[in-house]
């Protein structure tokens, strides 16, 4: 006896033919579209009569005609059938979104200006990035890998290290025309642009070189994407990570300020790619090899 909700008597190529000739009109139409032959898709209609032990179709002459109740079955397995093909789809292509948050200044001077090549190279990866400095749960939440700075050392994550970046301090020449620095005091009295995020970081560094952080006559904070954008304006000296400013810094619209001899352990920047342990999807593994690459040039 078959049972109402027990699914291993159905017969499913029989009812994709059945559906397939409720959809296209004919047997022979339906075998071309499931790429059958005409005999397999009659003896599927068959099969699938005995098994319900009714009569889906009459004959008008050589042509079957499905009967109203059957062709309202079919028209009912045609939706559901669909249905299961779109939640296929979509299970298929949730294989290829990767969801990744970055800082604002690694999406906006490292990761955009190479991202054109990675999305031409992955067309089937939908990559979606999120650009902030906060601490998002990467096991808990929506975000499949981030990018952040720091010691590497985040409980419960796998992390990488992408790179390091030792910061400098820059400013545009218009800034500087009149002004020569050559110690870490001649920097008082110049107006300055700070990540505000860093601004203790700042103030350790100008204590630990005998310079008294109050004694600025102006500081601008601005979030870390626009420190740079103000200090090619010209508006400002900006304390920098090397990686963002080295562009800049080849074509002359910035200049590093103080020797490298300025800067301790502590002034350098390493950048990983985490993710949670239970998120390894193959979208993120070609995302990772991507990086790589583009970190090796």
């Amino acid at each position: 006896m078959i049972k109402s909700n027990d699914i291993a008597w159905l017969p499913l190529n029989s009812l994709r033919a059945f559906a397939a000739v409720h959809e296209t009109g004919s047997v022979g139409a339906a075998a071309e579209m499931l790429s059958v032959t005409h005999g397999a898709v009659s003896q599927h209609l068959r099969g699938l009569e005995d098994r319900l032990q009714r009569k889906l179709f009459t004959r008008s002459g050589n042509r079957l005609v499905m009967l109203p109740e059957a062709a309202d079955l079919a028209e009912n397995l045609l939706r559901n059938f669909r249905a299961i093909a779109g939640d296929i789809e979509q299970y298929r292509r949730d294989e290829n979104i990767l969801n990744i948050t970055v800082t604002p200044h690694f999406a906006q001077y490292w990761l955009l200006p190479r991202l054109g090549e990675f999305l031409k190279r992955h067309p089937e990866i939908d990559l979606r990035i999120n650009a902030d400095a906060a601490m998002h749960d990467l096991e808990h939440g929506d975000f499949d890998a981030a990018v952040r700075h720091g010691d590497g050392n985040w409980p419960g994550l796998n992390s990488e290290r992408l790179l390091e970046s030792r910061d400098v301090v820059v400013a545009a020449p218009s800034l500087l025309e009149s002004v020569s620095v050559q110690t870490p005091r001649d920097l008082v009295g110049l107006p300055w642009i700070l990540d505000e995020d860093r601004d203790i970081e700042m103030s350790h560094w100008f204590d630990d070189h005998g310079v008294a952080h109050q004694a600025h006559t102006r500081i601008t904070r601005l979030p870390s994407a626009l420190t740079l954008v103000a200090a090619l304006d010209g508006h400002g000296v900006a304390w920098l990570p090397h990686v963002y400013a080295a562009p800049y810094l080849t074509n002359g619209r910035l200049i590093q300020l103080l020797g490298d001899d300025t800067w301790s352990e502590q002034n350098t920047r390493h950048y990983y790619l985490c993710r949670a342990n239970s998120k390894n999807s193959p979208a993120f593994r070609t995302f990772r090899q991507w990086l790589r690459q583009q970190l090796a040039r």
